[in-house]
């Protein structure tokens, strides 16, 4: 039998919605928060001291809320170090709100960034298949499996509300 449900990347209105009645019912960003400010400094002490080239790959980065708090931090603990910031995200509209955001925010001098539409799968096929692995000093995951979630969610909650 084959499922009912849809898959919320084809469709950015479906996304965006759901992704917001999830967060209006969850703690994710609380706990992000919290996160940052309590343990992200420790980990940030460790990475990249000695560098002049700080390597960060972000999966699923979203529209780039919290990557972008997360680059401010390490740009303040190494300032004047280069930081090449990989993201990969499988949303072309939530890259494209990512971009939006880093051309509106004034403080990112130092920061390349690279933006990759596709899923951490397909990323992960890719670079092995061509044989470009790299070293990262840091990997996060913020909202890797927010898409299972909010279709958990979804699927419990009518969407016309």
């Amino acid at each position: 039998m084959a499922s009912s449900m849809r898959s919320l990347f084809s469709d950015h209105g479906r996304y965006v919605e759901s992704f917001r009645r999830f967060l209006n019912h969850s703690t994710e960003h609380q706990c992000m928060l919290e996160f940052m400010d309590k343990k992200l400094p420790g980990i940030i002490a460790r990475i990249g001291d000695t560098k002049s080239e700080i390597k960060i790959l972000s999966i699923g980065g979203g529209a780039g809320e919290i990557d972008l708090q997360i680059l401010s931090k390490v740009q303040s603990q190494y300032p004047g170090v280069c930081i090449n910031n990989e993201v990969v995200e499988p949303s072309a509209e939530q890259i494209a709100k990512y971009k939006e955001l880093v051309a509106k925010t004034s403080n990112l001098k130092n920061i390349k960034f690279a933006w990759h539409k596709e899923t951490s799968s397909e990323y992960q096929s890719r670079i092995l298949e061509k044989k470009e692995l790299q070293k990262w000093d840091f990997i996060h995951m913020i909202q890797k499996n927010e898409n299972h979630l909010m279709s958990n969610f979804t699927s419990d909650h009518d969407m016309s509300k």
